[in-house]
């Protein structure tokens, strides 16, 4: 074997949600890595790559007949040309899933650290080794993804270090009588579970019909009848910079964190991430 599909053309071919969102690379051309030098072509429609060190074993698998470099060695590959936010935005997405369906992931956090772990040597693992830091299983969108870097990511990663919340989280709703033999579940975007608080990101694609709109108020007063408080963030709120971080200094209080923004690189950082954001009426 001297050569497979890498890089980002691998991650297509894995479906990583909306990669070229964040990636941007609409190129069509393939890009193949070659594990010897001299087996080194270079054809129209290819880029090629070179790596001769050694791979854990589980680096480069065969999906549909192809050989390809498998989802945790792609993490690797595209860290090393990403920077830190969106290498940790492709770690989102590759980790992410339906709300309650883990099985639909790429991969985990876990396979990607373990494969980090053991690829010594190899390009991109210190960049990935770091985002993995910040990385959790569970988004169910890119938008999820991004709610979740800007409220808790570091200062000095642009984002407002506002814990850890957990993606999805399902609650066990108290069902009447008449329910129990079709129990509701309920997943909330972004769940604080000590505080027992709850984010929801309101999209304008999903959230702006009156019926739309109707559900959440009722799915809302549900929740608080259980004791658990939701706070809503709408597009409109999270594409504006100040009303975003109104929104954040609500939930620090909320949640019994103080923000305190002294680091230089927290307002470059957060104009990066922001940069990431897809145009607002598509989200």
């Amino acid at each position: 074997m001297r050569k497979y599909i890498s890089h980002i053309s691998a991650a297509r071919m894995w479906g990583i949600p909306q990669i070229d969102a964040f990636l941007g690379d609409a190129s069509a051309d393939v890009h193949l890595t070659f594990t010897q030098l001299g087996a080194r072509k270079y054809k129209p429609g290819q880029v090629t790559h070179l790596c001769q060190g050694d791979l854990p074993n589980d680096a480069i698998i065969t999906h549909n007949g192809v050989r390809i470099a498998s989802p945790e060695l792609t993490f690797l590959q595209l860290a090393a040309e990403l920077d830190i936010q969106r290498t940790i935005l492709l770690g989102l997405q590759l980790c992410g899933h339906a709300p309650g369906c883990p099985g639909e992931a790429v991969t985990t956090k876990y396979k990607l650290k373990n494969f980090a772990e053991k690829a010594v040597g190899i390009r991109g693992r210190p960049n990935a080794l770091r985002a993995l830091h910040y990385i959790e299983g569970g988004s169910a969108s890119i938008m999820e993804s991004l709610v979740y870097m800007v409220l808790c990511l570091p200062y000095a990663l642009g984002g407002y270090g506002l814990g850890s919340p957990i993606f999805n989280y399902e609650i066990k709703m108290k069902e009447s009588s008449d329910r129990q033999r079709n129990p509701v579940r309920c997943f909330v975007d972004l769940y604080y579970t000590k505080e027992k608080l709850g984010i929801e990101y309101n999209s304008f694609e999903f959230h702006h019909s009156p019926l739309s709109q109707g559900r959440d108020t009722l799915r809302a007063s549900a929740l608080e009848r259980q004791g658990i408080e939701i706070m809503n963030l709408s597009t409109i709120q999270l594409y504006d910079q100040k009303a975003c971080e109104n929104f954040a200094i609500n939930l620090s209080r909320r949640i019994g964190k103080r923000m305190q923004i002294k680091s230089d690189k927290f307002l470059p950082m957060q104009q990066n991430l922001r940069s990431l954001f897809p145009r607002a009426e598509r989200v």
